[in-house]
C-alpha cells in the first residue's frame, strides 16, 4: 500500500496559463512511499518479496519518484487520471498526446505542446516503477527511478547479451545506462562468454583468459574483451549475480499509486478531503506497453482491497510481448528482437487475451485470465505499428497457436494496427537522405483514440472497430507469401522475429531462472501484414501518408555494413523509400509509378491527403483539430520527396 507522499515542489505551469475550461495547472514532483505485506494475497505474485528486509511492522518498504500535472482547481477537471507508464525513467505523455518537444522536466510552451490533455481537464501523472534506472545518466536528467528492496544474500545466474554497432573492448553488464547486477565474489572464474552469428545460431565459447571483469568510469560493472567485440555478432555472458533487486515491486507500486489517487481522500489530487479521480486510464509505449500487458497478466489490476485500478488502457507498440519485469535478476530494459536479446523472457506464452493451449507444453492460459477471475478487466486498446509485426510478434496476440485462424477479440478489447508505420515516427527529413526513417506519425491517431476510449468507459459509446490484418481475408500472411515488390536497394530482411519456447529450468513457475542461457524449444508461428503493389500495408488504419503515398513506408530496416550482419533487422527502426519524381527518373527495377504520374501537382497531393484525413475524422480515428497539421505535413513531405528525384538505398 502507499503510505505517504512527499511533495518536493509544486509549481505553476507556464506562469498560470489557462487551458480552456480546466483553467490553470500546477506541476508537482516528489516521492511516494510504499509498504507491502508479503503475505497479502495481492502481493504474493511479487517474486522474492518475502526475502526482502522488513520494518518493525513486518512490511517491505520502498520509495518512488512521482510527477503530477493537475488543475489548480480540481473541480474544473474532467475526473480522469491519465497515467503514463514511464519508459526507462522518461515521461512521454506530453510529447505523445500534446505533440510537445520531449522533456523530462517540462517548463516551456514547446514542452507542453498544444495543450490537448490539459484543455480536456486530465490529471496527468507518472510514478517510477523500474528499479535499475539511475536518477541521472549521461543521456538525460530527471529520470524517475524506484528505490526497490533487494533480496540480500541471494545468488543466481545472470545473462548479459552484447551486440555492438561499432568495435569496442569494454561493455557494461547492463542494458544501456541501467545499473547491472554485481558479480558474486569468488564466482568470476565460472563465468562464461559465448559468441554466435545468428539469433538462435550455434554459440561458440570465448576462452576465459581472453576477457575479464572490469568497471566503467561511473563504477558500473563491465566486461573487457581485449580482442574487441565485433559489430553484428551476438555475445552472451553468463555470470553469477548477487543481491537481486526485487523488480516486481514496480508492478505493486504502479497498482497502489493509481489506486491511491483514485480512492484515497488524502492524496495530492484530492480536494476538500475528497478524491477527484473517477476514472483511471493508463498509457504505456513499447517497454511500458509490455509492462501494462504484464500487469494485466499477473493480476495487478486489482488493488489490495480487490478494487479495479485501471478503467481503460491504451497499450502502444507492445506487440505480443510482456517483459523481464518480475523474476529473480530481472532486467526490465531487455527485450527480444529479430537479431538480439532472444534469451530474455519477454515473448512467452500466453500471447493472446483469451485462453489458448500452448502447443509446446499443453498449458492453457490467456493474458486476461486473472482479470476475468477478479472482475477487473478494463477497456483495452492494443495499438501496433508495422515494426511490432516484424520485430515483436504482434500477430500472436490475435491468431491461434497454429497460425491458421484469426482469434475472436474479447468484447472489452480493440486492436488497431497503424499500417506501414515504424515503432515511433521519425522526423520529417530535411536534407538528402538515402533512406530516411519512416515519418508516418500515428501520435495523431492516439489523440483521437484516447477520446474514443474515454467515451467508451464513461458513456458506453462503442469505439471504432478493430483494424488489423487477418488470415481470413489474406491481409495477414506467412513471410513466404508476402509478395513484397522488388524495390531498388530495399531487400526484405532474411529473418523476422520468431519467438521460441524457452526453458529456464524447474523453478521458472516461481520466477526463478536456473538455466542460463535457457534451453531452446520449438518456434511459435508468426505472420506479417500483406502489402500492396507499392509495398505499403493493406489492412489497418491507413493514415494520410499511407493512403495517399509518396513512397514505400516500412517498419523495418537492415543493419549497415559498419554495423555488421547486414541481412538482419536493426533495432526498432523503419524507412521511407520515396517514389521517383517522374517516370523517366525511375530505376529500371522500380515498378512503382512516379509522383508526377499519381498527382497533378503539389496542390492536388495536399487535397487528396486532406480528403483521406477527413475520412479518418469521420471514423473517429483522427481529430478535426489536426487537419491543418496533416495538410502542412503533406506539403513538407511532397517537397522533400519530389526534390529527391530518386533515392538509392545505401
Amino acid at each position: 500500500m502507499l503510505t505517504r507522499f512527499e511533495i518536493a515542489a509544486c509549481e505553476p505551469v507556464l506562469d498560470g496559463k489557462h487551458f480552456g475550461a480546466a483553467g490553470a495547472y500546477e506541476q508537482l514532483t516528489g516521492s511516494a512511499y510504499f509498504a507491502f505485506d508479503p503475505e497479502h494475497r495481492h502481493n504474493q505474485a511479487v517474486v522474492d518479496l518475502a526475502l526482502a528486509p522488513r520494518n518493525a511492522a513486518g512490511l517491505v518498504e520502498c520509495r518512488a519518484d512521482i510527477w503530477i500535472l493537475q488543475p489548480v482547481d480540481r473541480a474544473l477537471g474532467n475526473g480522469n487520471l491519465f497515467y503514463y507508464v514511464v519508459n526507462r525513467g522518461r515521461k512521454g505523455a506530453l510529447s505523445t498526446f500534446n505533440l510537445a518537444e520531449g522533456a523530462n522536466a517540462p517548463k516551456t510552451e514547446a514542452e507542453f505542446g498544444d495543450g490537448l490533455l490539459l484543455e480536456a481537464g486530465y490529471v496527468v501523472a507518472a510514478c517510477a516503477w523500474q528499479a535499475d534506472v539511475p536518477p541521472e545518466s549521461d543521456e538525460d536528467f530527471n529520470l524517475l527511478t524506484l528505490d526497490a528492496p533487494m533480496a540480500p544474500g541471494v545468488q543466481g545466474p545472470v545473462g548479459c547479451e552484447i551486440l555492438v554497432d561499432e568495435p569496442m573492448q569494454i561493455h557494461s553488464l547492463g542494458s544501456r545506462y541501467h545499473r547491472p547486477y554485481e558479480v558474486a565474489p569468488g564466482s568470476e572464474d565460472q563465468a562464461q562468454l559465448t559468441v554466435r552469428a545468428e539469433l538462435y545460431g550455434e554459440a561458440k565459447p570465448v576462452a576465459r583468459e581472453a576477457w575479464e571483469f572490469t568497471r566503467l568510469d561511473d563504477d558500473r560493472p563491465a566486461i573487457h574483451y581485449a580482442a574487441g567485440f565485433i559489430p553484428g555478432l551476438i555475445y552472451n555472458l553468463v555470470y553469477t549475480g548477487k543481491d537481486p533487486v526485487i523488480m516486481g515491486t514496480g508492478l505493486a507500486v504502479t497498482r497502489d499509486f493509481v489506486a491511491n489517487l483514485k480512492f484515497a481522500a488524502d492524496n495530492p489530487t484530492a480536494q476538500n478531503g475528497q478524491p477527484t479521480i473517477a476514472r483511471a486510464y493508463g498509457f504505456g509505449s513499447s517497454q511500458s506497453g509490455r509492462f501494462l500487458r504484464h500487469l494485466l497478466y499477473q493480476g495487478f489490476n486489482a488493488d489490495e482491497e480487490g478494487r479495479q485500478v485501471f478503467d481503460g488502457l491504451q497499450v502502444n507498440v507492445a506487440g505480443g510481448s510482456i517483459g523481464s519485469f518480475n523474476h529473480r535478476f530481472a532486467q526490465p530494459s531487455r527485450h527480444a528482437s529479430a537479431h538480439f536479446d532472444a534469451y530474455y523472457p519477454t515473448e512467452q506464452f500466453p500471447f493472446s487475451d483469451a485462453p489458448q493451449q500452448d502447443p509446446h507444453t499443453g498449458a492453457r492460459e490467456g493474458l486476461l485470465d486473472k482479470c476475468e477471475q477478479q472482475g477487473t478487466t478494463p477497456k483495452i486498446f492494443y495499438i501496433n505499428s508495422s515494426t511490432e509485426y516484424w520485430n515483436r510478434s504482434a500477430a500472436l496476440a490475435h491468431i491461434d497457436m497454429s497460425g491458421a485462424v484469426d482469434l475472436a477479440v474479447p468484447a472489452a478489447v480493440r486492436i488497431y494496427h497503424f499500417a506501414s508505420t515504424q515503432h515511433g515516427a521519425a522526423d520529417l527529413p530535411i536534407e538528402a537522405n538515402a533512406l530516411p526513417g519512416n515519418p508516418v506519425d500515428f501520435r495523431l491517431g492516439h489523440r483521437a483514440l484516447l477520446l474514443a476510449l474515454d467515451r467508451w468507459v464513461q458513456d458506453g459509446v462503442e469505439p471504432p472497430v478493430s483494424r488489423y490484418g487477418k488470415i481470413a481475408d489474406g491481409t495477414l500472411r506467412h513471410y513466404a507469401a508476402l509478395e513484397f515488390p522488388s524495390l531498388p536497394g530495399m531487400p526484405l530482411p532474411r529473418l523476422h522475429r520468431r519467438p521460441r519456447k524457452l526453458d529456464y529450468g524447474p523453478d521458472w513457475d516461481k520466477g526463478v531462472i536456473a538455466t542460463e542461457p535457457p534451453g531452446l524449444g520449438d518456434e511459435y508461428e508468426t505472420l506479417l501484414p500483406a502489402v500492396d503493389a507499392d509495398g505499403n500495408e493493406i489492412a489497418g488504419i491507413r493514415l494520410p501518408e499511407v493512403a495517399v503515398p509518396l513512397g514505400s513506408f516500412v517498419g523495418w530496416r537492415l543493419r549497415s555494413e559498419a554495423q555488421g550482419a547486414t541481412w538482419a533487422i536493426v533495432g526498432l527502426q523503419g524507412g521511407w523509400l520515396p517514389f521517383a519524381a517522374k517516370d523517366e527518373d525511375r530505376d529500371a527495377c522500380d515498378s512503382r509509378p512516379a509522383i508526377a504520374a499519381r498527382y497533378r501537382d503539389r496542390g492536388d497531393y495536399i487535397r487528396q491527403a486532406e480528403e483521406a484525413a477527413e475520412a479518418l475524422v469521420a471514423e473517429r480515428l483522427l481529430l478535426s483539430r489536426d487537419l491543418a497539421l496533416v495538410a502542412r505535413r503533406a506539403g513538407q513531405m511532397y517537397d522533400w520527396a519530389f526534390s529527391q528525384g530518386k533515392a538509392e538505398i545505401q
